[in-house]
């Protein structure tokens, strides 16, 4: 018989598929005789189409018992091997009891055929399995549509975040900082002006590779964020308070490229900084999530950079990714933003 509800198409296949069931198994089950006088053939068509009807919402939950146990598109072949034999069964158990309900109940003057009730069995299964492959097929072509229009979708915020990545390592405010605390340090002390300049390499060494993949280790984007701060810390000095918590074998784990980035910048252009009341940062690992603590340290005037856009987009990467949801959790005095870890095997697309 049929399945449950997959798409808004199947009350197109109920009528494609129903009105022609009843019918063949009208004239299976009774013969031409039903047919004489019109009114007798109309009353048992509408009789039959309504125990149909019930049948086939009993299928449909079976059906969705079983898609329950296995709803992965992947096991498209796996499911149709358990719902075949379990609606064959099912079918034998209608044609008795139609036959038994005909022959103790006499609602027409046409006599049921029992001998024509295998052929009945052997109709109902060949439309069982019809019906399974055409529901399946609609099904499938429903979330391989919506798996396009992710994956699209993806690729758009990928795209963007590129853009955005790009902005951040050709930040004007950003390289003009780097370059004046260099300039700075090669006066006062060329060993650490030396440190510092080896820093900023490997931040932007990474920014230029790490933006095409997918997902990066933890403890890549950890070294990344120990560089990146020791640059913010190098400008503002007593003015930022940076704590990065150790990392065990986190290799494991990974996150998407450049999150640390967008979120450090966010934190870094959006609070204001003074020695007098410094802004704190302090990034570790909890569970199944990386977190990063800052005190909050509102600004009178705000620069629109883009920070906000970029944490935007790194929340909608992780639902497109469907790897978790990043968490922000705030008030007047401090944020705290937990970013999901996962692994490779966890992102579905």
């Amino acid at each position: 018989m049929a399945m449950k509800r997959y798409s808004k198409r199947e009350p197109l296949v109920f009528l494609w598929v129903m009105i022609p069931y009843t019918l063949g198994m009208n004239l299976i089950l009774f013969g031409s005789c039903l047919f004489h006088p019109f009114p007798q053939f109309l009353l048992a068509f509408i009789y039959n189409l309504i125990f149909f009807f019930i049948i086939y919402f009993v299928f449909g939950l079976a059906a969705t018992k079983i898609r329950k146990m296995y709803p992965a598109a992947v096991d498209l072949f796996k499911r149709i091997r358990i719902m075949l034999p379990a609606f064959y069964i099912m079918n034998a158990f209608v044609i008795y009891g139609v036959t038994l309900l005909y022959s103790n109940i006499h609602l027409l003057n046409c006599p049921i055929k029992f001998e024509m009730a295998w052929w009945a069995l052997l109709y109902a299964c060949i439309m069982s399995t019809g019906i399974t492959f055409l529901n399946e097929g609609v099904a499938n072509f429903d979330i391989w549509k919506s798996s396009l229009n992710e994956t699209e979708k993806l690729r758009n915020i990928y795209q963007r975040s590129k853009v955005l990545g790009l902005k951040g390592q050709l930040n004007p405010h950003f390289l003009f900082n780097c370059f004046n605390t260099l300039s700075g340090l090669i006066d006062e002390d060329e060993i650490l002006a030396e440190k510092f300049l080896d820093e900023m390499t490997k931040v932007h060494r990474y920014l230029l590779r790490k933006d095409d993949e997918m997902l990066v280790p933890l403890r890549e984007e950890m070294k990344f964020a120990a560089s990146y701060l020791y640059l913010i810390k190098q400008r503002f000095g007593n003015g930022i308070e940076i704590s990065i918590s150790e990392t065990r074998n986190e290799s494991y784990t990974s996150l998407p490229p450049l999150s640390l980035q967008v979120v450090l910048e966010n934190i870094i252009y959006t609070n204001a900084i003074s020695k007098s009341n410094p802004l704190k940062i302090n990034i570790s690992v909890n569970e199944d999530y990386l977190e990063v603590y800052h005190s909050v340290h509102e600004k009178t005037i705000v620069e629109d950079l883009g920070t906000n856009d970029g944490l935007d987009n790194l929340i909608n990467k992780y639902s497109l990714l469907k790897a978790g949801e990043v968490l922000i959790k705030e008030n007047v005095h401090e944020r705290i933003i937990k970013l999901p870890l996962l692994k490779q095997t966890e992102v579905v697309l």
